[in-house]
């Protein structure tokens, strides 16, 4: 969904993109920062946060549209 953050692998380096958007967010050189920095971005954003493996498979999905208190918050 466009908004969403998604994190890949893609020309030797992980990156970050916002969905909708060609361009990455940021890039990373392990998986494991990209996927800190990823997170850190739908939890600010309040959206769905997509971590891809290597071969492109969907590897994770995190929803980060709750409030903090874990109520779902409207749509908007």
């Amino acid at each position: 969904m466009d908004g969403d953050v998604e994190t890949l692998y893609e020309n030797q380096l992980w990156k970050n993109r916002i969905v909708g958007h060609q361009r990455a967010a940021n890039t990373a050189k392990s998986r494991a920062e990209a996927v800190k920095t990823g997170r850190h971005m739908a939890k600010a954003r309040r959206t769905v946060h997509i971590v891809r493996s290597e071969d492109g498979t969907v590897a994770r999905r995190d929803d980060y549209r709750t409030s903090r208190r874990g109520v779902p918050l409207p749509p908007e």
